[in-house]
């Protein structure tokens, strides 16, 4: 499944990439046997990333006897240049009437895909449970103060085990 999710993305790249390689080579110097400029291969242009930031979050969490909790997931964080290059991801798991927000997880904002884990305590026990993440990036935008936005979320059922059982 996870081949066929990548190839369909390779073909999404190159339908998105071959009108504009098909614009630029119509009346290009080089189709006249003349190499072309390095000014000519700058004016092109770019082909768009086919992703931004995202997030999630693993379907099993880790609890031991005394209630702590640790959850595991990913994120790509997209570099903006308007934006500090530092973000956060914030997790609050729901247990029964238990609702604990875990903490934080500093994020990298690099475009490359992370793995992040935040631990927090509670009273969990073994069981399903139920995961909200967030990531936050903190922007100046011509703000006076730099305010956080919620950039990606994700939330979905999990469950939790103790492996020391």
């Amino acid at each position: 499944m996870r081949n066929c999710h990548r190839v369909l993305g390779a073909i999404a790249v190159l339908l998105i990439s071959a009108p504009a390689a098909h614009a630029t080579s119509a009346g290009a110097p080089e189709s006249r046997g003349v190499p072309p400029r390095a000014a000519d291969a700058i004016s092109r242009p770019a082909v768009p990333l086919p992703w931004g930031d995202s997030l999630s979050i693993d379907r099993t969490g880790y609890v031991n006897r005394g209630g702590t909790v640790t959850v595991y997931g990913t994120y790509r964080c997209a570099y903006d240049t308007m934006d500090s290059p530092r973000a956060s991801i914030v997790v609050t798991l729901t247990q029964g009437a238990e609702r604990d927000s875990l903490g934080s997880a500093p994020a990298i904002c690099d475009g490359r895909q992370h793995r992040f884990s935040v631990d927090g305590s509670g009273y969990f026990v073994d069981g399903p449970a139920y995961a909200e993440a967030r990531m936050v990036k903190y922007g100046d935008r011509g703000d006076f103060v730099p305010m956080p936005r919620t950039v990606a979320d994700t939330e979905h059922s999990v469950t939790l085990v103790n492996p020391m059982r």
